[in-house]
């Protein structure tokens, strides 16, 4: 069953403390770390998984710092959005964090950040991914859980994407 779990205040420090084991592996071939995802947005119900973005540095591959965070305990996902690279890092065969590493020019209209800020600045949209959240806690098989929240998430992630004068895009969860 999907473990949705009310927001933890420790989970802006278990970021905190993993994004400073991330900067301190890639150092300066990355330089920007956020917290993303649901456990980045207070008050709001999350599976207990830590969300993290990197920016790769100015003309760094994203995928040529593999080897480095795999040395963190990560491992390469492969299924998923392929615009960027995503590393999943688990304990006892469940997943802790997941980091996800865009290039530099992909950064600023990043679906995963929009998404978050959205939650972050909007009341209402909040409560209508939390409902949707809610009304699915159920489901046991992760890829209908989140099929299921992506209409929800398009229709807010494009209403960001409006507000900040960008064009509509199709959602693959966020």
């Amino acid at each position: 069953m999907i473990d949705l779990q009310s927001h933890h205040a420790s989970w802006a420090e278990d970021f905190a403390q993993e994004a400073a084991r991330i900067a301190e592996a890639l150092g300066d071939r990355i330089d920007a770390i956020e917290h993303i995802g649901s456990t980045a947005v207070p008050g709001l119900l999350a599976k207990p998984i830590i969300d993290i973005a990197t920016r790769a540095a100015r003309l760094v591959d994203p995928w040529s710092l593999e080897s480095e965070i795999t040395a963190l305990g990560y491992a390469l996902h492969t299924s998923g959005p392929k615009n960027h690279g995503i590393y999943v890092r688990s304990m006892h065969e469940r997943r802790t964090h997941i980091l996800h590493v865009f290039q530099a020019e992909r950064w600023e209209h990043c679906n995963q950040r929009l998404f978050r800020d959205k939650l972050l600045h909007d009341a209402t949209a909040r409560a209508r991914y939390s409902a949707v959240k809610e009304a699915i806690s159920g489901f046991v098989d992760g890829r209908e859980y989140t099929a299921a929240k992506r209409r929800v998430i398009e229709e807010l992630l494009n209403e960001e994407r409006h507000d900040r004068g960008l064009p509509p895009v199709t959602a693959w969860d966020k």
